[in-house]
């Protein structure tokens, strides 16, 4: 698939990573383009595969039983994308990478309760494919930053 992005493209993926429900016509005037020729490239980068879909960033308010984790995974099969379906199937699931090192899979969990996470750990380490789990427990997010382009 033969995808070009020029600065113009560029530019709308980063007005839309940052706010996603921005109008073309606004979009178009930020970049200098038309609301017409801002909506024809937006549609032609969603065609294209470049935009795969728009969602909300939801912050919800802090509650004393939420959970979020990362946990480092290490799996004996040689299916690590199947593995890695199942394991974001989870509701609890909110993200999952294949990454170098020792571990196979880095998760980002977030359950309601210090006892749903630990029900989702031993779930995950129930699985016959899960050789080790290693768990950090988030205490305070800092920072999250939109994706660079």
């Amino acid at each position: 698939m033969d995808v070009r992005i020029d600065d113009l493209d560029r530019a709308l993926l980063r007005l839309l990573a940052a706010e996603g429900r921005l109008t073309m016509a606004e979009a178009g005037r930020r970049v200098g383009l038309s609301r017409t020729a801002a909506l024809a490239r937006v549609r032609r980068l969603e065609d294209r595969g470049v935009i795969r879909g728009y969602h909300a960033d939801v912050r919800l308010p802090e509650h004393a039983g939420a959970h979020a984790a990362r946990v480092g995974i290490i799996v004996r099969t040689p299916h690590i994308a199947a593995y890695a379906r199942r394991l974001a199937s989870l509701p609890e699931v909110q993200e999952v990478e294949t990454v170098a090192g020792e571990y196979d899979l880095i998760a980002r969990i977030h359950a309601g309760s210090a006892a749903r996470l630990d029900e989702v750990l031993d779930h995950i380490n129930s699985w016959p494919e899960t050789t080790k789990t290693t768990t950090w427990v988030v205490l305070t997010e800092y920072l999250a930053k939109p994706r660079p382009w």
